[in-house]
């Protein structure tokens, strides 16, 4: 058998090859591979000696996991509101919020579209403020050619189930600061290894899920795996309970498994399959949706490839399309419903949904539908014509406009 101390060098050696091969991607940076996107975020934020007393500037429209991160790294979540039309954070508005007590500020790129990310940088750089864009929701994108991930001081990019990129569980912390790979290299090499037990089931979650959400098979028999999966917990949630109420969990910040580490690894070589896949079906869907009149957020400019598994999309009466779509084998999404998801209830978060109407506003009326990379021709061509079909006959319920 194998001793323990082999399989940390093999973890190791697979970490190290999933550092090159994003390396190829991003350019020269340090990467650093960890259990989750949330733990590659507040490693960041302990590596800059950002903790308490100090304030982490975020979209006001985004996951849970996001202020999770700051409140692990002992500082205080603050907010901007968004653009409606890109889902985006305005780039006057979070300059105008980098105030003293800012430390660093997260720059999420939404579902695909690139952030307006060079103005808020040039702006935060001025001030000495840590500049972390948060690419979970766009691995793959580009502006200009350049891809983001490369964009500011460091990035993260999660690859849980949901995402373009998936390992089942991980994280993924890129550092273009020298300083700030220095410092993160001495609190790496202190983390730990995850037990053999959660590597494992990981594993196993990862690929039943893969194949539990193939287009044709997850109404059929995908959906109730799954449901099964999480019933007699062999399945884990992707955010456990407690942190919803800002408690961290034991073993919030681990290095990434070594069977994650090289699943990660191949996936990455696959990216620039993957992003051309998920870049034409989403440009199928968006050049249906606005023929029928679904106000469509976050449409890319002429300069960008936008790279994401959902489109989004406004309706009037999310309940009813929600009901429509999943009637006819479509999963309709959420993204995001809170308009920070899921609402939190503790003061942790320092989050009140009346600071943000512009978000608030479109995340009462948002959904989205898949445009991942599994989908083939024949899977685009039936949710379009689904769309179609909500149109004709959930006129009073389809559209909505916040302008």
């Amino acid at each position: 058998m194998r001793s323990l101390g082999g399989a940390y060098v093999a973890a190791a050696r697979r970490r190290e090859d999933l550092a090159r091969v994003v390396r190829a991607e991003l350019g020269d940076c340090a990467v650093f591979a960890l259990g989750s996107g949330r733990s590659a975020l507040t490693a960041c934020l302990k590596a800059a000696r950002i903790g308490e007393g100090d304030e982490v500037l975020l979209s006001s429209y985004t996951c849970l996991a996001v202020p999770t991160a700051v409140i692990a790294a002992g500082a205080t979540p603050v907010y901007v509101d968004i653009d409606p039309d890109t889902l985006n954070v305005d780039a006057d508005t979070t300059m105008a919020a980098l105030t003293p007590r800012v430390r660093a500020v997260v720059v999420q790129h939404t579902l695909g579209k690139v952030a307006p990310i060079g103005p808020i940088a040039d702006a935060a750089r001025r001030r000495g403020i840590l500049v972390i864009e948060d690419c979970s929701l766009a691995i793959g994108s580009r502006q200009g050619g350049r891809p983001v991930g490369a964009l500011a001081d460091a990035a993260i990019f999660s690859m849980e189930l949901s995402k373009t990129l998936s390992c089942g569980w991980g994280g993924i912390l890129v550092v273009h600061d020298a300083a700030l790979a220095e410092s993160m290299s001495a609190l790496y090499a202190k983390l730990p290894e995850p037990d053999a037990w959660s590597a494992a089931r990981d594993l196993w979650q990862t690929a039943i899920s893969a194949w539990c959400h193939c287009p044709e098979l997850f109404h059929r028999v995908g959906k109730y795996v799954l449901f099964l999966g999480f019933r007699i917990g062999l399945f884990r949630r992707s955010t456990p309970a407690p942190e919803y109420e800002g408690c961290i969990s034991p073993g919030f910040l681990l290095k990434l498994g070594g069977a994650q580490a090289g699943l990660a690894a191949r996936q990455w070589r696959d990216l620039p399959m993957v992003a051309a896949a998920c870049e034409a079906n989403a440009r199928a869907l968006r050049q249906a949706l606005p023929a029928l009149g679904l106000p469509t957020p976050g449409t890319p400019d002429d300069d960008e490839v936008s790279v994401a598994p959902r489109v989004s999309f406004l309706v009037g009466d999310r309940r009813d399309a929600t009901a429509f779509f999943v009637a006819r084998g479509i999963d309709l999404g959420e993204w995001f419903d809170g308009p920070l998801s899921p609402l939190p209830t503790s003061p942790l978060f320092n989050y009140q949904v009346a600071r943000y109407p512009k978000a608030a506003g479109v995340a009462q009326h948002v959904v989205n539908v898949p445009c991942h990379n599994r989908m083939t021709e024949g899977d685009v061509a039936h949710v379009a014509e689904v769309l179609a079909a909500f149109v004709r006959e959930r006129l009073g319920s389809a559209v909505h406009h916040l302008h």
